[in-house]
């Protein structure tokens, strides 16, 4: 069986489509990378940049040749965009998307009675900065990359799609589109919504003075970070795994609701039981970092090559700088960088900021 691949299709050159052309390009596989953008100034840029090798303008031609089409665009635009693509590709040519939510995008496929392969994607990683501009080379290392197949999902081309997700440089992980949804409904949506509910209860709750968000600080801060996040963006993610998250609420309320009647009955030990269960869980992931302390974390943009971590540790052990704790993040969908370094101390994060911007690394500050 065969998993090469040659040539690569990629309809939405932006974040996450640039960053894909420009990890191919980087990985030596000698990959020839094709592309569609609704703004043709992406296109000359890329073709500029040698990261691409052709582009076309039009979807309905030029896409016959390529093996492995990524589809880089919103859910709402996904159905016009495969109605003037698929007429022009060939039987066998695998279909991906890279959407944070699988069962409406699975359903437009079996609505469109679509032939060719077609296995979801979701890669775990991305920045606060858009478009093909901040796309980079080494957004996917040592990210995970969710692939969702469903039982009757061609194997070799399942095989094929792993081997160019691990030449992104990613993590491939497998899971059925609707556990995806259930997870990431979980783990991602719910927790947005939770923490724009929490600032909003508190604007609600705060006095004319605002003293509520004058003190706002530490846990809060950490709890309700997410927040910031982009509304247009969130509000379609949940409209998208809307039962999911609809069933994660529900979950989530009657919890709250238990809660509510432990301390309505002065019920210490079940109170007790609650924080103990969530603090031991919560010490058991892999982050190691409690939500609720203050931390002083530094993000760093570099590649994953050998000795990396020893050079910048070295180089802030040099000034004498203590290291908390540092390493990779796996999973960094609203995190512009692939190193987090933790701190002791404001001054050590302002510092350790600025030798390793003089060092020529890209550094910036964790909020």
């Amino acid at each position: 069986m065969s998993l090469s691949v040659t040539k690569i299709g990629i309809i939405g050159l932006g974040l996450i489509g640039g960053s894909i052309a420009r990890a191919l390009k980087r990985s030596g596989k000698s990959y020839i990378i094709k592309a569609w953008d609704r703004d043709v100034k992406n296109l000359e840029m890329g073709l500029e940049e040698k990261v691409l090798d052709e582009y076309s303008l039009s979807l309905k031609e030029n896409f016959s040749d390529c093996e492995v089409i990524f589809l880089c665009i919103p859910v709402f635009a996904m159905r016009n965009t495969l109605e003037e693509l698929l007429p022009g590709i060939s039987p066998g040519c695998i279909l991906t998307d890279v959407g944070s939510t699988k069962s409406d995008v699975m359903a437009l496929i079996k609505d469109m009675n679509v032939k060719n392969p077609f296995i979801g994607g979701h890669p775990l990683a991305g920045s606060e900065k858009s478009g093909f501009t901040a796309s980079k080379a080494n957004l996917f290392e040592n990210a995970y990359y969710c692939l969702t197949p469903e039982e009757n999902t061609d194997t070799n081309s399942l095989a094929k799609l792993k081997s160019i997700v691990l030449d992104l440089g990613a993590i491939p992980i497998e899971m059925p589109p609707d556990e995806h949804d259930r997870v990431t409904a979980a783990i991602s949506h719910v927790p947005h919504v939770v923490a724009a509910s929490l600032v909003n209860l508190i604007d609600e709750l705060d006095s004319p003075d605002n003293v509520m968000k004058t003190i706002s600080a530490g846990g809060f801060k950490d709890l309700t970070r997410i927040a910031s996040s982009s509304p247009s963006l969130w509000a379609g993610i949940c409209l998208s795994n809307r039962d999911k998250v609809l069933e994660t609420i529900d979950c989530f309320i009657e919890r709250l609701k238990c809660f509510g009647n432990d301390l309505r009955n002065r019920n210490r030990e079940k109170i007790e039981k609650f924080f103990t269960s969530a603090r031991d869980i919560r010490n058991s992931l892999s982050d190691r970092k409690s939500i609720f302390q203050k931390t002083y974390s530094v993000l760093v943009d570099v590649e994953d090559k050998p000795g990396i971590i020893a050079l910048i540790a070295s180089a802030l052990a040099n000034e004498n700088i203590n290291i908390k704790n540092i390493g990779i993040l796996n999973s960094r969908e609203t995190e512009d960088g692939a190193l987090e370094i933790q701190l002791e101390d404001e001054e050590s994060r302002r510092r350790g900021i600025e030798i390793l911007t003089r060092l020529g690394y890209r550094a910036k500050q964790k909020d």
